[in-house]
């Protein structure tokens, strides 16, 4: 037996850490953007699918102190888009969902849009707090970045918006609202104005319905649910419910 055969072993090994640190070299090289958007398109199949629906990853982001390494930004909470049991998503509002998780994350809008996705569609949620004085139906100054930036977004599907006002149901009469229903149809008129006077949008592609009271998703008896109840909601429909265009 030649007593020389732990070389073979050595060099095996050798060769294998040698591969080893190649691998990690080239990881350390990817780019951080593409990789934050490979695991970004990774989260939403998992979401969409219903596997591990609470388990978000941080976004990577490239790294100043490491050189343009990988790092992870640690206080850049995930936006929360809420999925309706038993909703099994369209294309389109795949889409949508995506375009509109890119850009919370983006621009930290959390706290003022609220997402949901059920069957009807992609829902977009802008509260009054965020978007309109109270018992007026104009879009606050302060508030249009962040209309322009969901404009932008939206425009990544050429899909039917269905534009619908909802209030809380504390009376409102003013010689402009003499009533909820006013308030609540001229602010998602406000909303479709903006959208094709100053986004362009094709006004085939919009309507705009007011609901007053009558569709809470808050608890009207407690302060914070009139709040969630005072809202403007962009309905992106999917392509089973949005109908045949009427002409």
């Amino acid at each position: 037996m030649s007593h020389e055969r732990w070389l073979v072993s050595y060099a095996d090994f050798i060769t294998l850490m040698f591969a080893f640190f190649v691998v990690m070299f080239a990881i350390s090289q990817v780019d951080a953007q593409k990789l934050g958007r490979f695991v970004e398109s990774v989260n939403v199949a998992f979401e969409m699918k219903g596997v591990f629906p609470e388990s978000r990853p941080q976004p990577i982001v490239a790294s100043p102190s490491t050189g343009g390494g990988i790092g992870v930004r640690p206080n850049l909470a995930p936006p929360k888009i809420t999925v309706v049991t038993g909703t099994i998503p369209s294309r389109r509002s795949s889409e949508v969902r995506r375009a509109l998780q890119r850009m919370l994350l983006r621009s930290r809008l959390q706290d003022k849009l609220r997402v949901r996705l059920d069957r009807r569609g992609v829902t977009v949620s802008l509260s009054e707090a965020g978007f309109f004085d109270t018992g007026s139906a104009q879009v606050r100054a302060d508030a249009l970045p962040t209309l322009h930036d969901l404009a932008e977004t939206l425009k990544v599907a050429d899909a039917p918006i269905a534009v619908e006002g909802h209030t809380d149901n504390v009376p409102i009469s003013t010689q402009q609202f003499p009533s909820n229903w006013e308030l609540s149809t001229v602010r998602a008129t406000t909303i479709v104005r903006y959208l094709v006077e100053q986004q362009g949008y094709d006004p085939l592609r919009l309507s705009a319905t007011g609901f007053a009271e009558y569709r809470p998703v808050g608890d009207n008896a407690t302060a914070d649910g009139r709040a969630l109840n005072r809202r403007v909601d962009l309905v992106i429909l999917t392509e089973a419910s949005e109908g045949p265009v009427p002409r």
